[in-house]
């Protein structure tokens, strides 16, 4: 103290922007340098009250969806500062178009074909295109633009910024086909290792919001933990050295299923009919006459 910020709720702003700081200034202490006031997370557009009894457990939707997804998932779907609304749809979605298909999707496809093809060592880069350097270039201009948003906290616009990257990203593997037969193997471990180097950029400015999975990404790569984690690492000056020995690629972000539906895909009755079915199976047999 005193905090470069206070978050505290907007039902408290005015305690906290006007009360406080005059109990503290007649004390003689110096009071926060900013105050921010938070929005609430709503339940079908209604605050959660206990009296009202909408209230959510979030350690049960933690358990559900895990820890990592649904911090992703209210950071980057609300603005903070704001209110919010969230509903197992929009939760399902987020996982799974910008975790599952997005980040992790990008990290698993680049790095299982450096495994197979360059037997898990980083691959030397050749000659640049205008393609790689493209990207590389708008990936290591992140840092200023997340860092000037996290600044305001602002951070949607922090994680918007990464995935308009990851999009980038996912065209130019689309686009650059390292898979293709026909392509050189110069070319195909340039393409490689810039996929591979985007991915560790990423996987660093995702931390805070996900320090598990990142933490799982960057363990993929090689880099440990310390200053290869940090943000000092990024940029050129970190660059992912070739040659480097690279652990059996696995996935980090799996898609969401949900358990309902899955069941019922694979039993082919609908819940209803589930419950009936167990229902039944607990009922005594009656007795031959």
């Amino acid at each position: 103290w005193p905090a470069d910020v206070h978050v505290i709720g907007k039902d408290i702003v005015r305690f906290h922007a006007i009360y406080w700081p005059a109990f503290l200034m007649s004390a003689g202490l110096p009071v926060a340098k900013r105050v921010f006031g938070h929005g609430f997370v709503l339940n079908k557009g209604e605050k959660m009250s206990k009296s009202v009894g909408n209230v959510l457990d979030p350690f049960a939707l933690a358990d559900h969806y895990g820890v990592d997804q649904l911090r992703y998932f209210f950071l980057r779907e609300v603005a903070f500062g704001q209110d919010g609304n969230y509903s197992p749809e929009a939760i399902a979605t987020r996982i799974n178009a910008d975790l599952a298909n997005g980040l992790g999707n990008l990290a698993q496809r680049s790095l299982s074909m450096i495994a197979k093809g360059f037997e898990g060592r980083v691959p030397r880069p050749a000659t640049l295109t205008e393609a790689d350097t493209t990207l590389l270039a708008r990936t290591d201009a992140l840092y200023p633009v997340c860092r000037a948003a996290m600044d305001k906290q602002a951070i949607k616009s922090w994680l918007d910024a990464v995935w308009d990257v990851i999009g980038d990203a996912d065209r130019y593997f689309a686009s650059e086909k390292p898979f293709d037969k026909a392509l050189s193997i110069e070319r195909k471990s340039t393409i490689l290792y810039v996929a591979a180097e985007v991915v560790r950029q990423l996987a660093i400015l995702v931390q805070p919001v996900m320090p598990s999975a990142a933490a799982k990404l960057l363990d993929l790569l090689a880099q440990q933990p310390g200053i290869a984690r940090s943000f000092a690492a990024l940029g050129a000056d970190g660059r992912l050295a070739p040659g480097l020995q690279l652990p059996e690629p696995q996935g980090v972000f799996p898609r969401y299923v949900d358990p309902t539906a899955e069941a019922q895909q694979t039993t082919g009755q609908s819940a209803e009919q589930q419950k009936a079915a167990k229902a039944a199976k607990k009922k005594p047999a009656k007795a031959l006459a």
